[in-house]
Parts: C-alpha cells; structure tokens; sequence
C-alpha cells in the first residue's frame, strides 16, 4: 500500500464522502460541504488516517483541501497560538490561501505588549508561499465595545504585514469607518510597497449605520480611499460597497481619485451618489483598460442614467454593464433591490430603457430618516437639497447636510474638530511622522494600509 502513488491513494480517500461525487452537498474546493456531509467526512478521515503512513498521508491531504483553505483568526492568544502551531504544518499549511481576521476576542493585554503582532508575523512567514487573500472583518455590533479596537486591529495587522513582507494577491476589508485606511503618505507607501506590489483584487465594505457623521464625511473628502488605491500599481479589480447611502456628496474624483488606475479591469461601486459628469469623467480616464462595470444602489445627484448609459457604449470599451437600483431626479433603473440587469456591449445599442424604467415619483425611494450622530434623534432631509441643479460648476467639496446636522445639535460650534483637525493632509498629528525603516514600524501604528 505504501508503494502506491499518492495521487491513487488521494483518489480512495474520496470515496470516504458519503455523497455521491456530483452531489451538490459536496460544494466546490473552495467552500464547505453541508455541516452534515462534512462531519461525516471528517469521521471517516479519523479511521482512515489509523490504517497505515501511506493512508495517513494522503487522508492528510483531502482534510486540509476541505478544512484548511480559508483560516478564521482572532487578535486573541489562543487563536494566534493554534494559526502559529498549525501554519508550521507543511502538509496543512500548504492548503492555506486564504485569512479571515476578525476583530472579536481582541486582546488589549497582547496588543500592548506587541506579542499579537509579532505572533502573527511568524504566522504569516510560514504561509508567504501559499497565501493569497486577506479577508480583514472589522464589522462588529454598534453597541460593542469591540468597535473601539477597529484601528488597533488594522494597525496590528499593517505592522505584521510589514515584518512578514507577505505579498497577497487579494484583499478585502470589512469595516464601519473609513479612518482606518488613514496614514500619513511615507507610511502608505512603505506599507504599499513592502505588501502591496502584487494586489490585483481590492474589496472594500463599508458598514456603516444609517448615521451623518462628520468624521466619515471628511475621511471621504479628503481623499482617505483615493490615496489608498492609487499607491496599488498593478490593481485590476476594485469594489467599493457602502451598506446604506446617507448622502455624504464627496466629490466622485475625492473618492477614486482624480487619476487613471492604469490596470483597472472592472469596478463594483455600491452606495454611491454623484454627479453625472463626474461618472462620464471616471470612465473617460479608464476607457482603454475598464472592461467590467457594476453600479447598485447609485444615485445621480444631476443630469441622468440615460446620458451615463450612452457614453459607456459610444466612448468606452467596456464590455459588460451590470446595473441593480440606480436613479436620477426622474428616473429609477431596475428599481427591485433583489433583480441586477446584465448588458452586454452589443446589447447597450439596442436595449429599451423604457422597460426597465420607473418614474421617480412613482417609485419607492423614499426619504429615510437619518440619525443625527448617537443622539437617538432622527431627521428627514427636504428632497430639494440632495439634488443639484444640472448647471452647478463648483468642486462640492463640503456636503452641507453632515455640517446642517451638527448645528441642529449644537448650535454655533462648526463641528471642525475631530481626527482630520489641524492637518493639511487631513491625517492626525500622531500619524505625521516619516518612517526611516521596518524597525521604525512600531506595533503602536495607526489605521490600515497593507
């Protein structure tokens, strides 16, 4: 039995599923089978694994195929400990391409002393010819504390990254606030330079609440994300998801930046609002290399989706156009939140947009009340100021409606505080010092940039 080829025993050990192959149950290599299925599996690999070296190597190999792909690990010691043991396992840890850090069970004690990052650096050494994602779930309740370590985590994780000069190929981040993205320019290019060089993929999930808040807004407009894409030289795929639209009108180049991502293949953005020629000038400036566009949950603040939808398929080269609840002052695209419409390029010429459009009026996008801060008070905004007139030519820099709500709640004080006080770059004093080396990375970093 020992003589035979590992590929051949690897094939009886597949017989251990006790669903037939084509099962659906059994699910793709990249994710689980049903918990049902898996357990059994995992039973049988248990006896298998008894029978002799020649079966334990090879039960070895489908258990890591099934279990180890993709690791979730918390900032806490037992997590860190069981990754560190289990990543020292050539015949495990070779099947680890992807990790999932969570924000839960965050370990102040370990932070403090710097063990999490250094833990988790050796980690990520052991794994630097085999990982290729890094999922970053910062998401937790509103009312947990846990919330209050959102830059701790990232900043522990950035400064693992640094020392362990993994270079993953996707990542994607899961977070209520956008000031976790924001360090000084030295720092983000050091950190884009040392983890960054082979990102193609980028996902980024903002969760934020129903909530105007005045320290989101100027993250967006100034220019937080913007400088973060665009110190990535080889992205191809980018998304960027808010989870509820509540009118933070930063200009569209603040947000993407004002340049051409060079490699940029397709683009997701959900949540958005913009002006129309800020979307036509977006994909102007990527028209040679954009193949993918997908737009869901996207408001047009002037002019309309029509006019958009023409310039994609005249000036452009985009090939597929994906659209799911998208509006102007008058119209509504696909107004069910459940249908997304897929249009290829030979389609846009021909596609009736009045069978898939719905007036403005008739629809259901009405006005959401909106909670004013953490105060448990809620308004609803006139419709006339989240629109703007078709001839407006200035920069909107500044969103009126976060700066209208904090003087309701606090009259005569302009709300100009807050992290982005006092600094040119809109970065807090503690992020403005240059970084000379690794060394100088200390564990006590700020915000996320990997």
């Amino acid at each position: 039995m020992d003589t035979l080829p590992l590929e051949i025993l690897s094939m009886v050990m597949e017989q251990l599923w006790s669903d037939p192959t084509y099962s659906p149950s059994r699910g793709p290599r990249l994710t689980h089978p049903k918990a049902k299925s898996k357990d059994k599996l995992l039973t049988n690999l248990r006896s298998a694994r008894l029978v002799c070296k020649a079966f334990c190597h090879a039960a070895s190999s489908l258990f890591g195929e099934m279990y180890f792909q993709v690791i979730w690990v918390s900032l806490s010691h037992n997590s860190l400990s069981n990754l560190l043991a289990l990543s020292g396992l050539p015949q495990f840890a070779r099947h680890i391409h992807t990790l999932r850090i969570d924000a839960v069970k965050f370990d102040h004690g370990l932070h403090e002393s710097g063990e999490n990052m250094v833990m988790l650096a050796k980690a990520l050494r052991n794994l630097e010819t085999t990982l290729k994602s890094i999922l970053l779930s910062l998401k937790c309740s509103r009312s947990s504390e846990d919330c209050l370590d959102e830059t701790k985590v990232a900043g522990a994780v950035r400064n693992a990254l640094l020392h362990s000069r993994v270079q993953p190929a996707r990542l994607r981040v899961y977070t209520n606030r956008p000031e976790v993205f924001c360090l000084p320019n030295s720092q983000l290019h050091l950190a884009h330079a040392v983890n960054m060089q082979h990102l193609t993929c980028l996902k980024l999930d903002f969760l934020n609440a129903t909530t105007v808040d005045p320290e989101i807004h100027q993250a967006l407009s100034k220019g937080t994300i913007a400088r973060f894409i665009d110190a990535i030289p080889q992205l191809q795929n980018l998304s960027i998801y808010f989870a509820n639209d509540i009118w933070y009108r930063a200009p569209l180049n603040l947000l993407l930046g004002e340049g051409r991502i060079k490699s940029l293949k397709s683009i997701r953005l959900c949540g958005f609002n913009s002006r129309q020629n800020e979307m036509n000038d977006f994909m102007m400036r990527h028209k040679d290399t954009l193949q993918s566009l997908e737009i869901v949950d996207f408001k047009l603040r002037n002019g309309s989706w029509r006019d958009v939808f023409r310039v994609i398929h005249e000036q452009t080269n985009i090939e597929t156009l994906q659209i799911r609840q998208v509006w102007d002052r008058d119209e509504v695209f696909l107004l069910s939140d459940s249908n997304h419409q897929v249009f290829a390029r030979t389609e846009l010429e021909t596609v009736n947009w009045d069978s898939i459009a719905t007036s403005r009026n008739d629809s259901n996008l009405d006005l959401e009340p909106m909670e004013l801060g953490r105060t448990g008070t809620y308004v609803t905004f006139p419709e006339d100021l989240l629109y703007d007139e078709d001839d407006v030519e200035d920069d909107d820099l500044v969103n009126p409606l976060p700066y209208f709500a904090h003087e309701l709640l606090h009259p005569g004080h302009h709300g100009s505080g807050g992290m982005y006080a006092g600094s040119d770059d809109g970065l807090s004093g503690s992020l403005t010092a240059s970084v000379s080396s690794l060394e100088t990375e200390s564990v006590l970093g700020h915000g996320f940039e990997v």
